[in-house]
């Protein structure tokens, strides 16, 4: 079993990244938010592995920069009628800690958000990973911050358009570092785009 794979990055794209390990490639899907997240092809990475085996595919293997995250998409996949690909799907388009706030809360509303999510599987999500989900780090029991209305709208916004929510968030925040207060929601979104 292959825990972790550090090396060269080859070859970096949207879903799927090559490490080369000692001049071995390997082939690793990841959620699309880890473009944004790893270096420039011909640098060093490390990502989190889980190996997953079916007779008519074969080996693949799934990739997370961090354990938590890794973890995460494994427990995902206990959930009946969810196998790796919807999984990797649901962590492309929310973050492990907010998918697991939404779990808590038993929040289907939230859930029903996250793409390939429907009424039913949120419901199943819930029923079968709540206390799970509970007992895991990754919830923040900590009260949260007043909220940035203003950029959460803008991420709706950028998610709305088809973009995965955590390289709309990461837009957001780097738009939000280079523009003065107060800023309008449409402005946000505007310099965000040039982010994504």
């Amino acid at each position: 079993m292959i825990a972790h794979l550090e090396g060269r990055l080859d070859f970096k794209g949207p879903d799927r990244v090559v490490i080369d390990v000692g001049g071995v490639g390997y082939d690793v899907r990841v959620p699309t938010h880890l473009y944004d997240l790893l270096p420039n092809e011909g640098e060093m990475c490390k990502v989190y592995i889980h190996t997953h085996f079916r007779e008519e595919d074969g080996i693949s293997l799934y990739g997370f920069t961090t354990w938590e995250d890794r973890e995460f998409f494994k427990l995902l996949m206990t959930v009946s009628g969810i196998g790796p690909k919807v999984a990797l799907g649901i962590m492309s388009s929310i973050t492990a800690s907010d998918l697991a706030e939404a779990i808590v809360a038993e929040d289907a509303k939230a859930l029903t958000r996250v793409s390939g999510v429907g009424k039913k599987m949120a419901q199943r999500l819930i029923l079968e990973l709540k206390d799970k989900v509970a007992e895991m780090a990754i919830v923040s029991h900590e009260k949260k911050q007043p909220a940035d209305t203003v950029s959460e709208d803008a991420t709706s916004a950028l998610v709305a358009l088809g973009y995965a929510r955590q390289a709309a968030v990461a837009a957001v925040a780097k738009a939000r570092e280079s523009m003065p207060a107060p800023v309008k929601v449409e402005e946000l979104i505007k310099i965000s785009l040039r982010y994504l």
